[in-house]
């Protein structure tokens, strides 16, 4: 899977955007490799200017348009899904709350951190469950298991997209990625309930998330249920 580029992600992928961007529309970015809200308006202004949905994620409609991937057909609902889903994970984890960068920079109680060259791997004490927890970006990932997967996929950082990559390879592994390319979001909420404990049933004695608030926000974020309709450009 090619990652999805949004506000908040960083690195040479970003970089490249930025410098497309101000080859093919004269957007006038700085090409620090970061993805911020002026990089996004850029973005946003492209696309309107290539009749595609202006909203600001950058995945294979946007970068065929931009000539840095081959050309295909836009992508249907299934990629909006899986963005909403994504979303939906960092709602009920509750790192959306926090920061400037949806979450991406956010230790596990609140914390923000800075440096997104590797996994911040600090322990933090929660007292109300007694334990200390490594859980650290948008999607709360422990150290312990950063590792294994960072050398899995190839993850150059913990960056944005590296952290989208790795949730997306947790939904893989629990067999939940075509249920929510779908719209099956009540079957792949319960399959990956023992991966974050946010969500309902995970039995982990933390705050659960109810099923029905998640799919409220999962729809309010551009994502559809199986028995709805409608395509999307991204």
């Amino acid at each position: 899977m090619t990652a999805l580029l949004r506000r908040g992600s960083r690195g040479e992928a970003v970089r490249a955007l930025q410098q497309e961007l101000n080859r093919q529309a004269g957007a006038g970015l700085v090409d620090d490799g970061v993805f911020g809200p002026v990089t996004e308006r850029a973005v946003k202004a492209f696309q309107r200017s290539r009749g595609l949905t202006p909203d600001g994620l950058v995945g294979p409609a946007t970068r065929g348009a931009l000539g840095t991937a081959p050309k295909r057909p836009a992508p249907g609902q299934g990629e909006a899904n899986l963005c909403a889903f994504l979303d939906m994970i960092a709602f009920a984890e509750g790192t959306d709350r926090y920061g400037e960068q949806d979450g991406y920079d956010v230790l596990v109680g609140g914390e923000l951190f800075t440096d997104f060259s590797d996994h911040p791997n600090k322990r933090v004490w929660l007292p109300a469950y007694g334990i200390h927890s490594t859980a650290a970006g948008r999607y709360q990932i422990l150290h312990r298991y950063w590792k294994h997967y960072q050398a899995q996929l190839g993850l150059p950082d913990f960056g944005p997209a590296s952290q989208d990559l790795y949730a997306v390879q947790q939904i893989r592994e629990r067999r939940a990625y075509d249920d929510v390319l779908a719209g099956r979001i009540s079957d792949a909420i319960r399959k990956c309930a023992n991966i974050w404990a946010s969500f309902p049933g995970a039995g982990y004695g933390q705050r659960e998330v109810a099923e029905r608030e998640l799919i409220a926000f999962y729809r309010r974020k551009g994502g559809r249920l199986e028995h709805e309709t409608g395509e999307m450009t991204a």
